[in-house]
């Protein structure tokens, strides 16, 4: 499908080159970081068919970070995903931020005082404070509770 025939081709897009450039702004390059990045355009019908999926997975610790967006609501979740036997844990990154004081702020905040760059907003709000206070989320020995 031509880009331009899809409304929401344009968000994905933006949302996906948002989080990669904060990434490498904070990171550097995830190959150095035996890390993958992964841009998730949805297809097809249904209540997430529109989203706007971007994620940071790191297979050796099996954890992701994972960033949704819902372009009909505006509905932005932010989430740590961890590798479980049966399944995986999924861990609010607002919640776990505010537990630990890293951040007061969660998402609504920062969307609502981001104007038009809010996927870049939201990008470095999130890789931002997980450079500042807990860059080693995604190894499989950092600690999520004392």
């Amino acid at each position: 499908m031509d880009p331009s025939e899809d409304s929401y081709c344009p968000t994905q897009l933006e949302f996906g080159e948002a989080f990669r450039s904060a990434f490498h702004e904070f990171f550097g390059n995830e190959k150095d970081l035996q890390y993958e990045l992964y841009d998730l355009k949805s297809e097809g019908s249904g209540p997430k068919a529109k989203w706007a999926t971007f994620s940071i997975r790191n297979p050796l610790g099996g954890r992701s970070i994972v960033f949704r967006f819902d372009p009909d609501s505006g509905t932005f979740y932010a989430m740590l995903k961890i590798q479980v036997i049966p399944g995986e844990e999924d861990w609010s990154l607002d919640s776990f931020f505010q537990k630990n004081g890293f951040s007061e702020i969660g998402s609504a905040e920062v969307q609502n005082t981001a104007g038009e760059w809010v996927f870049h907003s939201l990008a470095r709000h999130y890789l931002g404070t997980i450079f500042s206070h807990c860059p080693r989320i995604l190894e499989a020995d950092y600690k999520l509770e004392p």
